[in-house]
């Protein structure tokens, strides 16, 4: 049974590196790639900026303090990281992005257009795409569907 060996910066070596390839002794060890959060929000602000003009005239002037409680709120933000298998949306989960809208058009911050008008003016294209589908479906966990209500009610309402 061959032994694999793990190989760090400190442990670079070029001759001893290519003779363990050459034995099948080396491989490589991708850790999850760090993400910044400050650039998810700056991404995710970003995105949700192309529909501004479907902010109902009611929340015009706090959409983006709306955002801001949205993005700062821990739970929220790890909904909003991309994961490790994605492959579309590699910014941001721009799914969560799409179930949050959704959760937002229902409290009557966005105007109640239809979900391709949405993903059309989201993603920039005509054509329909797969994240379309995630503006009606909502959150999972009831208790950030019960926060995120909370927020638009309470401090923007």
């Amino acid at each position: 049974m061959n032994k694999l060996k793990q190989v760090r910066p400190e442990d670079f070596d070029v001759e001893a590196l290519m003779e363990a390839a050459r034995e099948g002794r080396l491989y490589v060890d991708e850790k999850k790639k760090t993400v910044n959060k400050e650039q998810v929000k700056r991404d995710v602000r970003a995105y949700v900026a192309r529909i501004s003009q479907l902010v109902t005239r009611r929340y015009r002037s706090t959409i983006d303090e709306l955002w801001d409680e949205i993005l700062n709120d821990d739970d929220f933000m790890e909904l909003l990281l991309p994961g490790n298998k994605a492959k579309k949306c590699r910014g941001f989960n721009k799914y969560n992005v799409m179930r949050i809208i959704g959760i937002l058009r229902e409290k009557d911050v966005y105007e109640r257009y239809s979900d391709r008008k949405f993903a059309s003016m989201l993603e920039q294209i005509e054509r329909d795409c797969s994240y379309r589908s995630y503006l009606g479906m909502g959150l999972e966990q009831r208790s950030l569907l019960v926060e995120i209500r909370q927020i638009v009610t309470l401090t923007f309402g």
